[in-house]
């Protein structure tokens, strides 16, 4: 009897084990980081951390359907720091613009927990909108990030980022103006960034431009740790690139590509790659059919200071190609407060500071003349809204408080919008008219 006892209790628990809801360990992955590498309306690139070391995937599907193997992406991976640090790299394409999609990322055992993503609606060369909601979007830019006190800063700063989040829910992305780390190689820089910036950016693209603490004679670090598009001049493709968001034609570029040190390290072939840089930028400008055009860069072409001559090369290199290729906006950062010019050239140049560093360069009275508002004491950010007639900046502080406002108008045909509204395209020079209808896209996920 007691044996029998013995054994239809070890049935029981053996039963219950059985029966007994299985749990997989959660994947351990970190610093998730959204970004683009290719068309924003059509494809997500996702980043992490894992130091497993085993195969990375990312699962993706429309929101609210099921996470499988079915719609899943291997990702590369990415040695950072030699047998220290690895970071993933995944790109999803083949996706429906302005649809919301949930994601997870893992070994294909365990899965970190979802998080969701959306993407950027269409926009075709020249199409002008009845409505102006129909193309109206709003993003973010953040300046310098750069501590005095790394730790503290960092959380300090990573708080304010969640703050803007809660108060803007509707930003589809940010813009960063370098400057995010202090030391281009320091994983300690780089580990509290990201950490930092994963609860915003695990949900919405960060596109970023390289300070020059991010570059020693190459931000070899930087173009390891960050994804972004290869579509810039041969041989610096990430630090110089651009992409496209509804309306909005965006370039980046690296104003660190005229330190010294880059210069001697290159010798000769620094002034052909400056030559293939000024000319794809050219290009990349005024080829453009977008209605409105952003530029964003680290040193300031107009700053509270003048006495560097990397502010002089751009003026003399890039300054003529903004305006030719119908700039609206240029975001940079570099001098530690914020600053919004007047309109020169056509071309309104704002500088941000979302960090704790503070001006070196103003000593509260050298205001240059083409200086329209300067706040030196708050860290701040600035919220950009774009529409079919109208963008807009409003920038802040880090308590949400309103420090300084600007817009630019472009007024439309009502002629254009009534062919845009019947779903044709119209274009006429050289004698010739071409009619063309839209086509959706097929085959999107």
């Amino acid at each position: 009897m007691k044996r029998f006892c013995i054994a239809a209790l070890m049935s029981i628990i053996l039963l219950f084990l059985l029966s007994a809801p299985v749990f997989a360990a959660e994947y351990d992955s970190d610093q998730i980081i959204l970004s683009w590498t290719d068309d924003s309306a059509h494809t997500q690139t996702i980043t992490w951390h894992s130091a497993s070391k085993k195969d990375g995937y990312v699962q993706y599907n429309r929101e609210g359907m099921q996470l499988s193997p079915q719609h899943q992406v291997k990702a590369k991976i990415i040695e950072a720091k030699e047998d220290q640090y690895y970071r993933y790299e995944a790109t999803i394409r083949g996706l429906s613009q302005k649809t919301t999609y949930e994601y997870r990322v893992g070994d294909g055992t365990s899965w970190s927990k979802v998080h969701t993503f959306s993407t950027a609606p269409t926009w075709e060369t020249s199409r002008i909108t009845t409505t102006d909601d129909a193309q109206s979007f709003e993003f973010l830019y953040l300046g310098d990030i750069q501590y005095k006190k790394r730790s503290q800063d960092y959380k300090t700063w990573g708080r304010m980022v969640e703050d803007i989040r809660q108060r803007n829910p509707g930003i589809a992305f940010a813009l960063m103006g370098g400057d995010m780390v202090n030391s281009p190689r320091n994983m300690n820089d780089w580990n509290l960034f990201l950490s930092q910036a994963t609860s915003v950016f695990a949900g919405i693209p960060m596109m970023t431009a390289i300070g020059n603490h991010e570059t020693t004679v190459k931000a070899d670090m930087y173009l390891k740790m960050l994804a972004l598009p290869q579509n810039g001049p041969k041989g610096v493709s990430e630090e110089f690139y651009s992409f496209d968001y509804g309306n909005c034609h965006f370039a980046v570029v690296n104003t660190s590509f005229f330190l010294d040190n880059r210069k001697a390290a290159m010798e000769e072939e620094w002034e052909q790659q400056l030559t293939a840089i000024s000319s794809w930028l050219e290009q990349d400008l005024t080829e453009s059919g977008a209605r409105w055009k952003v530029v964003v860069m680290h040193h300031p072409a107009y700053g509270i200071s003048d006495g560097d001559p990397i502010y002089d090369a751009i003026r003399e290199e890039w300054e003529p190609v903004f305006e030719q290729g119908e700039v609206d906006l240029v975001l940079c950062g570099h001098q530690h407060l914020y600053m919004r010019t007047k309109e020169i050239g056509n071309i309104t140049y704002v500088m941000g500071n979302s960090g704790k560093r503070r001006s070196t360069y103003f000593n509260g009275e050298n205001v240059p003349e083409y200086v329209e508002a300067i706040n030196a004491t708050d860290s701040n950010y600035q919220i950009i809204k774009v529409s079919e007639d109208k963008l807009t900046l409003e920038s802040y502080d880090e308590e949400g408080q309103i420090i300084d406002k600007w817009s630019k108008n472009k007024s439309v045909s009502p002629l254009l919008k009534a062919v845009a509204a019947a779903g044709i395209i119209v274009v006429v020079g050289a004698g010739a008219v071409l009619i063309r209808l839209r086509v959706r896209k097929r085959g999107s996920l």
